[in-house]
């Protein structure tokens, strides 16, 4: 699978969004056609920065403008050493608001044990993330797959979220709780929750939020 996105997960998070707002430009600037969208997540806790940098469909070879945008986000937010995971897709599901403005974002990362792998991987395409797309308040559910520092495949759902209320309705919950559910769970590994709210995002030719 080709990469979809290069993630760059800070922890903590930079509280500069200025010089965020200026690295996405310069990005987009740097690699015109490239790509399709910055866009730039904090937890609401402060514990973490979700940066994606979403490639435009028809790019060819990737791996060169990874590094370059690595590199890029390491001159513009010194002093930072981010967790650095390129991803890719494996499923991208609208949700049951699609359409509307997601100021929130949700992500669950987990590595994947070669065992379990298999059997997560079908919960998710054919159990979850439809369950959880269906929920009031999700306008998008995708899951990635990056390789961690360690080797093992790590898995990257997120959801984009009107509210981070979303995660306590009762669809919401009722999807959790499924017998599937509870035989996959125990199989997740070095695994982060986090709930994010949207600080920039910049799409070329439609401006920034």
């Amino acid at each position: 699978m080709s990469i979809a996105a290069l993630l760059l997960r800070y922890t903590p998070a930079p509280q500069d969004t200025a010089a965020i707002e200026l690295l996405a430009a310069e990005a987009v600037a740097r690699h015109p056609g490239q790509l399709a969208c910055v866009d730039a997540n904090r937890a609401l806790d402060g514990s973490a920065l979700y940066l994606y940098f979403w490639f435009a469909e028809g790019t060819e070879d990737r791996t060169p403008v990874v590094a370059a945008l690595a590199e890029l986000a390491r001159l513009r937010l010194p002093g930072t050493d981010p967790a650095v995971l390129e991803l890719a897709s494996v499923q991208d599901l609208p949700g049951a608001s699609s359409g509307q403005a997601a100021p929130y974002h949700y992500v669950v990362e987990t590595d994947l044990r070669p065992d379990a792998a298999t059997e997560l991987d079908n919960w998710y395409r054919q159990e979850h993330l439809p369950g959880l797309a269906a929920v009031e308040g999700n306008v998008r559910a995708r899951r990635l797959v990056a390789h961690s520092a360690g080797g093992l495949p790590r898995s990257v759902a997120c959801y984009e979220l009107t509210t981070p209320d979303v995660k306590t309705h009762p669809a919401w919950l009722a999807v959790r709780a499924t017998e599937w559910s509870g035989r996959v769970r125990p199989c997740f590994q070095n695994s982060l929750r986090v709930m994010c709210e949207r600080i920039h995002t910049l799409e070329p030719g439609k401006g920034q939020s």
